[in-house]
């Protein structure tokens, strides 16, 4: 758990549907206008090259397609780690996959949704995953969720077990439920003393489905950093290991957990 602060930058950016090409050239410019500010880590909404779709599984890639390859030439154009998301092909159905590539262009984590909406028919045309997923930058544990996962606490409890200092959840979150955004965010955050950043998307020109809500949240359940507002913007913040280190060792709520009667992941 134990490295230097890194600041992340989450893009909340608009997805054009089914335009990969002018997605990853905007990203492009996103990744590189974040490393200028500083930025070791920069990440993405939820399928952010084709705009999310439950029943939508075009544009698969079995690693050399078009998005991975495109996710991989952003980190390294820009020389920094770069999460973005793709559909990944299996011998059955595409899994909804968050990845993270090094400014070398190299592919360090994959991480496959565990909870597929069911809600919204996600289930029907994508494979669940099964394992979590972690990398390390600066010496600082992350992991990996996406959207849906935020509903789900014991996922984020079993990222904070392995020692991770933060989890980073990319999204397509609807205005309609936005509040439930937030108040998961925090809450997070707030019972595993744990950073929590969330990528949501920009409102459309036209309005619609998004409306924001990009936020990072710290241990102790407060919001470090936030963007006001549906539009477009690269909002940074540092994380820092010794500000969980603190709040878990002032407050160790999760060394109190009965797992002997509730078993967790």
């Amino acid at each position: 758990m134990s490295g230097d602060v890194v600041r992340i930058c989450c893009v909340q950016a608009e997805s054009i549907p089914h335009a990969p090409d002018i997605n990853l050239a905007r990203a492009q410019e996103y990744a590189r206008e974040a490393r200028k500010q500083g930025a070791s880590l920069v990440m993405f909404p939820e399928q952010y090259p084709t705009g999310w779709n439950p029943h939508d599984t075009g544009f698969t890639d079995d690693g050399t397609g078009v998005i991975f390859q495109g996710w991989a030439a952003v980190a390294k154009e820009a020389g920094v780690h770069v999460l973005g998301s793709y559909r990944k092909e299996t011998a059955t159905m595409p899994q909804n996959v968050a990845a993270v590539f090094t400014p070398e262009g190299d592919c360090i984590a994959e991480y496959a949704k565990i909870h597929l909406f069911s809600p919204g028919g996600e289930d029907l045309s994508f494979l669940p995953g099964g394992e979590l997923a972690t990398f390390t930058l600066g010496g600082i544990r992350f992991g990996i969720a996406i959207c849906y996962d935020l509903r789900f606490p014991d996922l984020f409890c079993a990222y904070a077990r392995t020692g991770c200092s933060a989890v980073i959840v990319p999204a397509a979150w609807p205005c309609a439920r936005l509040k439930h955004w937030n108040l998961f965010l925090h809450a997070r955050a707030l019972e595993n003393q744990m950073y929590v950043a969330g990528i949501n998307p920009a409102e459309g020109r036209a309005g619609g489905e998004y409306c924001g809500g990009t936020a990072v949240i710290n241990p102790q359940g407060e919001a470090v950093a936030r963007v006001e507002g549906g539009g477009p913007a690269l909002l940074l913040a540092d994380i820092n290991p010794a500000e969980v280190l603190a709040a878990r060792a002032a407050f160790p709520v999760c060394a109190d957990r009965r797992d002997d009667l509730y078993p967790s992941l």
